[in-house]
């Protein structure tokens, strides 16, 4: 309840000092504040509506972590250096996935019907 105060108050000061969104520099003009402004809004609607168990929809508190990458510069240039050394390492994952999937295959084919009741305790 802490940080979506202190969020909610951030963004409410935001929102009093540069105006919601019919300006140019408004709160929703920056992509940024939207991903505030939704992390905000999922909060408030999983606290007081009863939507079941959508715990999945907390994930995206994380994502306002993200924001610091443009805050800090060297930050950056490391997210950036990641990202494209993922780019460069998808043939190789694509490559592993498929030799996994190959031995998965022969390991059900060769031990197929070979450990059936081996693990029960018969009385």
């Amino acid at each position: 309840y802490a940080f979506t105060g202190i969020y909610t108050f951030e963004s409410l000061i935001k929102i009093l000092s540069r105006g919601f969104c019919i300006d140019d520099f408004t709160f929703l003009r920056d992509p940024w504040n939207w991903l505030d402004f939704m992390v905000i809004s999922m909060a408030y609607i999983t606290e007081f509506v009863d939507l079941g168990n959508i715990s999945a929809l907390r994930t995206f508190r994380v994502l306002r972590a993200l924001k610091t990458i443009t805050v800090i510069p060297g930050l950056k240039t490391i997210v950036g250096a990641l990202i494209q050394s993922v780019k460069k390492l998808s043939d190789v994952m694509i490559l592993t996935v498929f030799c996994l999937s190959v031995f998965a295959l022969i390991g059900l084919q060769l031990f197929m019907g070979n450990l059936r009741q081996k693990c029960v305790r018969w009385p």
